[in-house]
């Protein structure tokens, strides 16, 4: 009797969607019909306007289908897959929210469908076939039976901190207990292999020159605003940070060190959902802060948004000892004290809307800004003395008061294709920049030989600058089979910068311009790109091949002087990435990458900006672009253990140099090319897993750097070491502990000395597991000191940085909705935002 009934069952089934629907669903026949017409309607309207395939029901067939359950319910959002006969696939889509799905653009042939759904088993529905432009049978039904194994039942999975791959190492910051209440920067310094140095200069395996991306895209900025702007950044905000040594050409040829992506969260769970976060603690001073990341998620539309404001405080010390000659013999000595006070006020947000109209068109807008202020406030005291004794006691105030918006305005349209693998987008972008600094600076210097009643030098600066960037981009990706995939990629860039730097010296109570200092410097840049990348699967081979050509056209006009520099230059940038499966223990992989490093425009403006009357920084209009070859061997076991050889060699490499007049006791900076850095190593890094509950990431980087100085070299071997330790000790208690250390090393002509730093932090899950509490502790010992000497020609300096790194902070977040996370959205000027000044 049973058999009769199933028998029965299924004749209803095939005897079409209509009559199986109005027999138990009433209502959903009307809802079809209105969907089918809809979608009918849209798809012809939508590639009417842009043009993108043919809609035409006399040239391809339109199968329509509809997903459901044993019980005749719908299965909303069902995963379809249609293939070939031969079993090729060719279309991936999936179902709406009662279960309607379409098939359009299909040629004369016979395919075959699969569908499956949460809660149900995958099933396999008998091949169809299309004929005279007409499907055998439409709609298609497809009944999914429930898997009864899963009801019930909960899985969890939890990503390691820090993740290996083939071609990129990735740091899962939602994971990781002590991100809590911290910024994207002290994130950085976390990363097995970053190194992060007091001014915010990041390198990588001991090689300077990363770069810096946000969701893909470059933050168009100067080193120290790069470096302000992570400082803004809210850990909370961060998915995970991705480095990549080698990327292929389909990334913009900057970075050469390679690249590191910060990607910050994306909620792609439907419905509504959020996640509300807050923290506060202490270093030196307070810290505190909170934010909310709202999204919503229909069929076609997602609508997000989040918003924070966070406040850091903190207080520095920095320690310079200058020694001045006099007839080759160090004659003079100056010992500099400052204590900075440095109040961060920021608030990050981003909004936007994405549509996809159907399964193969989407169309999204989305601005993201970060606006905020910065106090760099300091008290600094220079003793000069001699042989004879005390030559001059000068006390210094430096109050420089910043403010900046860092804006990204995006348009963006992806195409997918009846073809699987085929996939078209398109950015349109527009990123402003504004930044002001007002700054003074009062010296004080005390009665002596030279000055019996003492003097009171003052000094005023305006720094305004801005910065707009126009970005459009187009990449294409095709499979021609299912071992070779194919890319291609077009890419402009225009840059506009303007700078009006403007200083005034107090002279007999009036002010007056300071012209010697002054300067106003215009900026225009052209990047145009085009790249052809092919991927090819051969079993347990896979090979990267590709080729990317930039065409740069520069003009700099110093107004100032009527100076005007033009640099036009063309460069091709081959990758190759190689991997060999040997068995399933065993894997070799090689990598080669041609890449590019362009000055910064904060680094090409020939301005001076003072920390007191002693020393100051100044840029260099003549700087050329560095160039690198970047060679890796990796070796690979059991996917917890890499091995990898690497070897760079850079041109023209841009770095800081001091300089020094003995006569006027004063000491400056300035970016020079250096003829060449060589910088070759072995690094290991291994995953570990101790006991069920204790898990850990080991890395190791053995690496030798080489300074081609035009009358000498610097060079020495180094060695830096992380480790993060993760434990689950149950009943909703969790801990993490992170540690590293850094030998002594070489940067351009100063030495650095070695420090370590060991971090630790503690979790509770609350509220049904919907709340987090967490309590971090950083640089548990305030052992992350920075001390460099430099001994170079006429220069003989000693320095050492004291930062506000240790710090307590506690933290709760707390999640409603769904909390399936992804990356946010990429857009298309990802390699100008980090070189805005």
């Amino acid at each position: 009797m049973g058999e009769t009934k199933k028998i029965k069952k299924e004749n209803k089934i095939r005897s079409g969607l209509l009559g199986r629907i109005s027999i138990k669903h009433p209502v959903m026949i009307t809802i079809y019909k209105w969907l089918m017409a809809a979608n009918a309607i849209r798809g012809a309207v939508f590639c009417a306007v842009f043009g993108i395939g043919a809609w035409s029901s006399s040239v391809k067939a339109q199968v329509q289908g509809f997903v459901q359950s044993a019980s005749g319910d719908p299965v909303p959002y069902a995963s379809v897959n249609v293939m070939q006969e031969d079993g090729t696939g060719i279309m991936e889509l999936v179902a709406d929210s009662v279960g309607v799905f379409i098939l359009a653009a299909l040629a004369d042939g016979n395919y075959q469908l699969t569908a499956s759904g949460s809660g149900y088993r995958k099933k396999q529905v008998a091949a169809f076939k299309v004929s005279g432009n007409k499907p055998a049978a439409s709609p298609l039904v497809v009944t999914l039976e429930s898997d009864q194994l899963l009801e019930g039942v909960v899985v969890r999975s939890k990503r390691r901190i820090i993740e290996q791959g083939t071609d990129k190492m990735t740091m899962n910051v939602e994971n990781s207990l002590l991100s809590a209440g911290n910024t994207a920067l002290e994130l950085l310094e976390r990363v097995p292999g970053v190194k992060v140095d007091a001014e915010g200069k990041i390198s990588l395996k001991g090689r300077p020159g990363v770069s810096i991306m946000l969701n893909g895209k470059r933050t168009y900025l100067s080193a120290s605003e790069l470096a302000t702007l992570l400082k803004a950044t809210s850990a909370s905000s961060v998915s995970k940070i991705e480095i990549m040594g080698n990327p292929s050409a389909k990334y913009d040829a900057a970075g050469n060190a390679g690249i590191i992506n910060i990607v910050m969260k994306k909620n792609v769970q439907k419905g509504l959902n959020g996640t509300v976060t807050t923290h506060a603690g202490a270093g030196r001073k307070a810290r505190y802060g909170a934010g909310l990341h709202l999204n919503y998620r229909t069929e076609k539309v997602n609508i997000y948004g989040n918003y924070s404001y966070a406040f850091r405080g903190e207080t520095e010390y920095l320690d310079f000892v200058r020694y001045f000659n006099e007839n080759g013999d160090a004659a003079r000595t100056s010992v500099q004290r400052t204590e900075t006070d440095e109040p961060l006020h920021t608030q990050q947000f981003s909004a936007g809307i994405d549509f996809a109209p159907d399964s193969m068109n989407s169309i999204g807008v989305l601005v993201n800004g970060n606006v905020g202020n910065y106090r760099h406030h300091s008290q600094t005291t220079n003793l000069l003395t001699a042989a004879e004794g005390l030559l001059s006691n000068a006390f210094t105030q430096n109050k420089d008061r910043q403010y900046w918006s860092s804006l990204i305005y995006n348009f963006n349209y992806a195409r997918r294709f009846a073809k699987k693998g085929r996939e078209l987008t398109l950015d349109l972008d527009f990123v402003p920049n504004r930044f002001r600094s007002d700054l003074t600076l009062d010296t004080y210097t005390q009665p002596n030989t030279g000055y019996p009643n003492g003097s009171l030098e003052q000094r005023k600066g305006n720094i305004p600058s801005q910065t707009d960037v126009y970005v459009i981009k187009g990449d294409y990706a095709d499979r021609i089979n299912e071992k070779v995939k194919w890319e291609l990629g077009v890419k402009s860039s225009f840059t506009q910068a303007d700078n009006n730097l403007k200083y005034e010296n107090r002279i007999a109570d009036e002010w007056q311009q300071d012209a010697t200092a002054s300067n106003h410097f215009k900026y225009e840049e052209q990047i145009h790109a085009g790249y052809l990348n092919g991927i090819f699967d051969l079993g347990k081979t896979s090979l990267q091949a590709g080729i990317r050509g930039e065409l740069t056209k520069t003009t700099g006009n110093q107004l100032t002087t009527g100076e005007i520099f033009n640099r036009d230059y063309f460069q091709l940038f081959p990758s190759l990435a190689l991997s060999q499966k040997i068995n399933e223990t065993h894997q070799l992989q090689a990598a080669y990458s041609r890449r590019i490093e362009r000055p910064n425009y904060g680094l090409l403006n020939p301005f001076r900006l003072f920390r007191d009357p002693s020393l100051y920084y100044e840029g260099n209009p003549y700087l050329k672009p560095e160039l690198t070859q970047h060679i890796t061997l990796s070796y690979v076991l059991k996917n917890r253990y890499t091995t990898a050889l690497n070897y760079s060699k850079t041109t023209d490499v841009i770095t800081w140099v001091t300089g020094q007049q003995d006569a006027t006791h004063t000491t400056y900076e300035h970016p020079l090319n250096l003829q060449a850095l060589i910088n070759y190593g072995i690094s290991v890094t291994a995953q570990l897993n101790y006991t069920p509950w204790w898990s850990a990431t080991h890395f190791a980087n053995l690496f030798r750097n080489e300074y081609q100085l035009p009358d000498s070299r610097n060079s020495m071997t180094s060695f830096s070491t992380t480790m993060q330790h993760t434990f689950t000790l149950g009943r909703g208690f969790s801990a993490e502990c992170n540690g590293a250390y850094y030998s002594k090393a070489v940067y351009g002509i100063l030495t650095e000395k070695a420090y370590y730093v060991l971090s630790a932090a503690f979790q509770k899950t609350v509220l049904k597991e919907k709340g987090s509490l967490k309590l971090a502790v950083n640089d548990l010992f305030q052992s992350q000191q920075f001390r460099n000497e430099t001994r170079y020609q006429n220069i003989n300096m000693n320095s050492k940085i004291w930062l506000d790194s240790r710090r307590v902070i506690l933290s709760f977040t707390y999640r409603f909705g769904g909390q399936q996370t992804g990356a946010g959205r990429k857009t298309g000027s990802e390699d100008i935002q980090s070189r805005i000044r």
